[in-house]
């Protein structure tokens, strides 16, 4: 854990607690918070003092500390566990100017995937998977349905379906579909995503094992083959808390 005495010290500097402010007290703590976990006073998976000592420290009351965590917590830099206390949450950042899978990206960063198997099966498309993967009603597709982990972290959720004949048996796939593509040479070379917010329902956020309600990036993609036949269509919902998806822009 930090050195207590340093990072009071930093978050009453950056909270401006020793000035007068008409900012009010909980936004100035917040502040402070974010700033002591983005210059890493406050490392990833390290647990705040407890609201009282926090709140003791730095001269303001429990509620004050209490609004400023709850504050965080919503916006997923931090997690609260159930008679543990409260954590600094750890992120994975995704940039989106790369086609990858879900096994590269944990593997790249130290990290060991795993795959919960909720479904593999063949059946017929939906509406809107016909329309994604440009095939009619009556062609069959292989389900994909699986819990992603990273070091046993439960961190998304993925629906994949793709038309029978790039995969004609959805239990061939063990852990990565991109690999088990590569082998059969069907692995898409680029992408079309679209990302939005929403809030997790009891279902999803049972399985990755957060309150219901809570954030999380809804991802839909399309992905193509060289020839821009369409091979798979993924619906996918990411933890609020533990992914960030980092764009480049540039004039």
């Amino acid at each position: 854990m930090s050195d207590p005495t340093t990072l009071i010290s930093l978050l009453r500097e950056e909270a401006n607690l020793d000035v007068k402010s008409a900012t009010p007290l909980y936004l100035r703590v917040q502040r402070g918070l974010e700033q002591a976990i983005e210059a890493g006073a406050i490392a990833v998976h390290d647990a705040l003092p407890a609201e009282r000592e926090l709140a003791n420290a730095l001269g303001v009351s429990r509620v004050t500390v209490r609004n400023a965590v709850r504050a965080l917590v919503e916006k997923g830099m931090l997690v609260q566990r159930h008679g543990a206390g409260t954590f600094v949450a750890s992120r994975v950042e995704q940039p989106l100017k790369q086609l990858t899978g879900f096994t590269q990206d944990m593997t790249e960063r130290g990290m060991t995937s795993t795959v919960q198997w909720l479904d593999r099966s063949i059946g017929l498309p939906a509406p809107e998977e016909c329309e994604a993967l440009g095939i009619d009603s009556t062609m069959a597709v292989s389900r994909l349905y699986r819990l992603r982990l990273a070091d046993n972290k439960p961190m998304c959720i993925e629906h994949a379906v793709l038309p029978i004949h790039h995969l004609d048996d959805p239990m061939a796939v063990e852990t990565s579909l991109y690999d088990h593509l590569e082998r059969q040479k069907r692995r898409p070379v680029r992408a079309i995503q679209k990302l939005s917010a929403r809030l997790l329902d009891i279902s999803h956020a049972h399985l990755l094992g957060v309150p219901t309600g809570s954030p999380c990036l809804y991802i839909e993609r399309c992905s193509f083959l060289p020839n821009d036949e369409p091979v798979e269509f993924v619906r996918s919902y990411y933890r609020g808390d533990s992914y960030e998806f980092v764009a480049e822009l540039q004039l």
